[in-house]
């Protein structure tokens, strides 16, 4: 019984194309020293509740992209005719960006200079949207799957900026607290956007609403898709108004885990020797580890309401400081 499941494994890896089989091997490469990371670093053991879930966070969002860093040089040709006809040397933007994107992704999972790879990852991706996405959507702004690419591309830059903030030192002062809030706004926007898409389309795949339709093999077939557009609708909306804002991203980034797991991981399966079917379930695993990474830097409740009760009791001293200062001041002009 072994010897047969040997051969059919050995089978379905010589039926995978080389592109193919390169995509997930980085993958799993990334994915095994990030998993290996947390746990070494008793990360697991000392996390209580969705913080479990979080710590995985910069694995779900590394893994695809050195995945997707890899494909620049198994695909480049491809990769290289995406780059506006504008800019010069398109093959060498194409490799350079590949040998970043995969650098990038083992510099999260192993936390080497990794605030530095999620800053220059938000900048990337911000101008993938400004000089790609955006013109392509403006040109045909009546098509919804240009728009969830444009929105997904942002929020990829949103929650690489989530991560970036949240590893600097002074991440709760005011003026990183300003990004955190645009991070929070970039992703709490196509949520809701995917959210209606979702409503309105049931028949395609879950997570991401882009061009691809449920396969009949996949069990629940659009159950998913409204599961996800119920969660999202209400995560999005508490993102937007900034309320539990961590329990509402940890929840999101747990639907969109689930759907991963019981549609992308089958479609993956059934196309594993196709690259269409490894992007739909990278991608929607990068976007669960995007939506983690926001969770991971936002606030828990209890340190928003000690904040709170530190402001409160902070006010009657500042009130009677001023009082003070005030009733000092007539004094001092009385006797002039």
């Amino acid at each position: 019984m072994s010897g047969n499941l040997a051969n059919l494994s050995a089978v379905m890896l010589l039926a995978i194309p080389r592109e193919v089989l390169w995509s997930y091997l980085v993958a799993a490469g990334v994915f095994a020293i990030g998993v290996a990371v947390i746990f070494l670093r008793g990360d697991w053991q000392k996390a209580r509740g969705f913080d479990k879930l979080i710590l995985f966070g910069p694995v779900f969002y590394a893994a695809p992209l050195a995945a997707f860093g890899t494909e620049h040089f198994t695909l480049t040709s491809v990769i290289a005719a995406l780059v506006p006809n504008w800019i010069p040397w398109h093959t060498f933007w194409a490799y350079f960006v590949g040998a970043c994107f995969i650098a990038a992704g083992l510099s999260l999972v192993t936390r080497i200079r990794a605030r530095l790879a999620a800053s220059l990852l938000a900048l990337t991706f911000f101008l993938f949207v400004v000089l790609m996405d955006v013109p392509a959507w403006v040109r045909n702004p009546g098509n919804r799957f240009a728009a969830a690419l444009a929105l997904r591309e942002l929020s990829f830059g949103a929650g690489a900026l989530a991560l970036a903030v949240s590893l600097s030192d002074t991440w709760r002062e005011r003026d990183t607290h300003i990004l955190l809030t645009v991070a929070r706004y970039l992703i709490a926007i196509p949520v809701l956007f995917y959210s209606l898409q979702q409503f309105l389309h049931a028949d395609y795949v879950a997570g991401i609403p882009l061009k691809m339709m449920t396969p009949g093999f996949v069990f629940g077939h659009a159950v998913w898709t409204y599961l996800a557009a119920v969660v999202y609708a209400v995560g999005g909306t508490l993102l937007l108004i900034g309320r539990k804002t961590r329990a509402a991203a940890s929840w999101i980034g747990l639907t969109v885990l689930f759907v991963v797991l019981v549609e992308y991981v089958a479609i993956a399966v059934v196309k594993h020797s196709d690259l269409g079917g490894f992007n739909f379930f990278a991608d929607t695993l990068m976007y669960c580890g995007t939506v983690l990474l926001l969770a991971g830097a936002m606030p828990r409740e209890s340190e928003g309401r000690d904040q709170e009760i530190q402001l409160q009791s902070a006010t009657p001293q500042l009130v009677r400081g001023e009082a003070e200062s005030q009733t000092q001041t007539r004094v001092d002009r009385g006797s002039d």
